[in-house]
Order: structure tokens, then sequence, then C-alpha cells
């Protein structure tokens, strides 16, 4: 009986620890543990600045190849790679994979055991003798279809995820392009600012020659207090420059430091000629609205569970008594095991419950519906007035380009001209200067504003609505990729059409229903 015991007991005790390991640890996860324990050893505020322990408070350093003059898909590259809300929402994605398994397993067996060392208070049976011991192992099982729409239920929380990961790098896309004409402009404004400097340099050795035929010091003064005035605005820019290069190194995940540049020229971008357009793009790619959409799915499959919950779930399992002649008062008795089949099930008699959970899960499936088309209508008044915003920048860009700005610089030449003849006043001539100053600046402000709106406007489409053709073509990024929306020509953000890598087709986002 004591070998029969020790046996069962070691067959138990294996199938337990069978159970107890575990997976290896992944190597950002170990990363961040390190990271915690040292934190948690020397938190961040006691580390002095002056200590060598202080290197490691300090911002990402610069990559090679990353500084100096880039094109914007070099950057945009770099940020989808090194982003961390990027990653999180990548990490996210991952970690909503893993919940599909655990949803569609079933609950862990259970084991009992139950031990009656005094034979006079243990069971007594005359055939069979006493039962020291009794072991039971039972496992519940959902009503039939419950753990596939678990499952269901679980992949579509995954396509919502994914749908967020789209939604973080479309972020960074934009916030990168707008981050990214930001430098451009202040990089404009500041050669801008320097040219005109050199010409009111020059204006005032011009002033200081006519000041020996005759003319009065009021004419140096001024174009000395024009220099003062192009120093000053040359220290603001220079401010603003180092602004929008810290907010490029954000998105980048480096020093903000780092010496980021724009291409001295960017080729003009055209504004969209169709709103119909954008507003069919928009809903078809925005992965918002996909990711509400699959928030409508899992919320019909947690309507047909609250219904399954009418239904019992049902335990079966297995029951074994051990038995022997010894201690027995039975003469009779022959010490044979017994073995049994236990079957049970739970009475799902509340009725209000069931209702109200069916209730709630078909509330919230409604709720969901209502917001995915709250966020149609705002993507819709976003794409209308960003749309009108690039038309009218583009516009009023057109009309500087090709009237005031030519007219400004004539206007210069010929008051320049006047007063070398004699014929013209110092202050016409300043005037002159400061009139083809603005322009100039306003120019350069409205090819980035004009820059700015059309990010903006992608990221509410979803899509690139311009491509430069003298770019590189960006590395394909990791993740499910929108698919094109109908019917366009347009991409996604990140990569060509020819480069997509095509995602399995249960983790690819289903786009195409409107909700209408």
């Amino acid at each position: 009986m004591i070998r029969r015991l020790l046996t069962g007991t070691t067959v138990l005790l294996s199938l337990a620890m069978s159970g107890c390991v575990q997976p290896a640890l992944r190597l950002e996860y170990a990363e961040v543990a390190n990271n915690l324990r040292a934190a948690e050893h020397r938190p961040p505020n006691s580390v002095r600045p002056d200590e060598p322990m202080a290197t490691a408070l300090d911002p990402a350093p610069v990559p090679p190849g990353l500084g100096g003059e880039q094109s914007v898909d070099v950057y945009i590259r770099h940020a989808l790679a090194e982003n961390r809300g990027v990653q999180a929402a990548r990490f996210n994605l991952l970690a909503m994979r893993h919940r599909i398994p655990q949803e569609t397993a079933l609950e862990d067996p259970m084991v009992q055991n139950t031990i009656w060392p005094f034979p006079k208070n243990a069971p007594q049976y005359s055939l069979m003798g006493y039962m020291p011991y009794e072991l039971m192992i039972t496992q519940q099982f959902p009503w039939f279809g419950t753990l596939k729409l678990r499952g269901q239920a679980a992949e579509q929380e995954v396509k919502a995820a994914s749908y967020e990961l789209l939604a973080a790098q479309l972020d960074v896309v934009s916030r990168v392009k707008r981050a990214y004409y930001s430098v451009y402009y202040n990089q404009r404004a500041e050669a801008i600012l320097a040219d005109n400097k050199k010409l009111a340099e020059d204006l005032v050795v011009l002033a200081k020659e006519r000041l020996k035929t005759g003319t009065t010091l009021q004419d140096v003064l001024r174009a000395q207090n024009v220099v003062t005035d192009l120093d000053s605005e040359l220290v603001t820019v220079r401010q603003e420059l180092g602004g929008s290069r810290a907010a490029l190194a954000r998105q980048l995940h480096v020093s903000p430091e780092a010496d980021l540049r724009a291409l001295p020229e960017l080729p003009i971008a055209e504004a969209p000629a169709q709103v119909e357009m954008l507003y069919r793009m928009a809903i078809a790619a925005r992965p918002e609205l996909q990711g509400r959409l699959a928030a409508v799915a899992r919320d019909e499959r947690q309507v047909e569970l609250a219904k399954k919950r009418y239904y019992p779930n049902i335990t079966a399992g297995l029951s074994y008594s051990l038995m022997t002649r010894e201690n027995s008062p039975s003469p009779m008795a022959d010490g044979r095991d017994n073995v049994g089949l236990v079957v049970g099930f739970n009475l799902p008699v509340y009725q209000k419950k069931l209702v109200a959970g069916v209730c709630e899960a078909q509330a919230r499936a409604v709720a969901d519906s209502r917001r995915y088309d709250d966020l149609r209508d705002e993507t819709y008044e976003e794409v209308k007035e960003l749309f009108l915003e690039a038309k009218a920048r583009r516009e009023v860009l057109d009309l500087f380009r090709t009237g005031y700005l030519p007219r400004a610089e004539d206007v210069l030449k010929l008051a320049a001209s006047d007063y070398h003849a004699g014929s013209q006043d110092f202050v016409t001539l300043i005037t002159a200067l400061r009139e083809q100053l603005t322009v100039q600046l306003q120019v350069a402000r409205l090819e980035s504003e004009l820059g700015r709106a059309l990010a903006s406007l992608e990221r509410v489409v979803g899509v690139q609505l311009n491509r430069n053709p003298d770019a590189p073509a960006p590395e394909p990024t990791e993740g499910p990729q929108p698919p094109p929306p109908p019917p366009t020509d347009a991409s996604s953000p990140f990569e060509p059409d020819a480069e997509r890598p095509k995602s399995d087709e249960k983790d690819a986002p289903v786009v195409g229903a409107t909700g209408r």
C-alpha cells in the first residue's frame, strides 16, 4: 500500500512540476529589469551631475550619417525604427498576440487529494476494506463554441492593437515632417536675414560715402539701426531653429544637441485637387477608424459570449480510491482499488444576472459603433479644414512667388539706383529693403506652412499625398501595413507599394467597411 501511495504521489508531483517550467526572458525585458534594479539601488535624483554614473542619464548619441543636411525620408526611417512611442505600440501588439492562446485554452485541471490517516474515522467497506487515500482529477469544459468566441474576440483585440501601431507610425511621420519643415523655415530665415544684413552693411558704407557729399548723419544712423534690427531677428530665428531641432530630435530619439538640418531647397508640394477623394481615402485608410471597427467586431463576439452563459459549464473527472485489507474490520475485504468517473455542471438559474450581461455587451457594442460614427464625422471635418488650409497656402504662395516677390526685388533695385543718382531719399531705400526682406521671409514661411499642413492632412487621411521622386525609398517597417485605398495611386507614408511586406492574413487589418 505504501509503495502504491508513493508511486502515485511521485507522478502527481512530476506533473505539477512540469507546469512550473518558465520560458526564457526576452532581451528587451532583461534590459528593463536591469534598469529597474539599478534605479532602485541608485535613483536618478541621487546622482550628481559630476559623477561618472551621470553619463547614463545623458541623451542618446547621434548615430553616424544622421547629422548634417538630410532629406526628410532619412529622418522618417530612423524615427520609425527608434521612436519609443512606435516601439511601445509594437510591443503592445506583441503582447496582444500572446493573449490569443490564453483565451482559447482550457482552465488548469484541478487535483484533489484526501487522506484518512486514522482507520477508525476513515471510510470502511465490507467488500473492499479500508480507504486511506482518495485522488480526484477534474477538468472544466465551457459550453460548445465558447473558446472559439474568446479567440475571435482576442483576434479583434490584436487587430485593434495593429491599428494602434499604424496610428503611432503615422503620428511619428507627421511630427517628423512638421518639425522638418520648421527646421527648413528657420534655416531659410537665417540665410535670408544674413543676406539682408550684408545689404544693410553695404547701405551703411554707402550712407557714409554720401555723408561726405553733404547728406545728413541721419541716413548713417538709420542704416546702422537696420543692421541692429537684423541682428535681433537673427537671434530670435536661431533660438527657434534650436527649438525645431530639439522637436525633431525627440522624434528620432537622439540628443537635442544633434546637428539636424534640412536640405537647403525643397520642392514645392502640390495641394490635392479634390476633397471628395480625400474623404474616401480617409475612411478606407485611417487606422483609428479601422480600430473602431475592430472594437465593434470584438463587442459582437462579447455579446455571443454573454449568451453562452445561459448554458452550463461541464466538469468531468476521474476518481481513484486506494483500498487495503489492513486495519479493516471486515474479513471479506479484498483490498481492490476503486476507480470512478466524475461529472458535474453549474446551474445558470439567476436570470437577472444573465440578462444584464447580455444587455451590457450589447450596449458596449452600440457605444463603440457610435464612437466610430463620431470619429468618422471628426475625420470629415479635419479633412475639410486641412484641405482648405493647404489649398489656401498654395494659392497665396503662388501669388507671392510670381508677383509680390519679383516686384519687391525690382523696387529695391530702382530705389538703390535712384539713391545712387541722388534722386531718392534714404528712407525710401530702407523701406524697399525691409519690404523685400518681409516678402522673402513670408515666402519661406508659406512654404513651411504648406508642408506642415500637408503633413497634418496626410496624418488624417492615412496615406502620402506627395512624394519626392529624388528621395531614396524608405525601408519597410515592422508590423501590418494599411492596404491602399481605392481608387488612388497614393500609398503609405512609410514605404512604396512595391516594397510593402505582406503580413499574415490573420494579422492583416480588415479595411473596407465604412459603417454607414
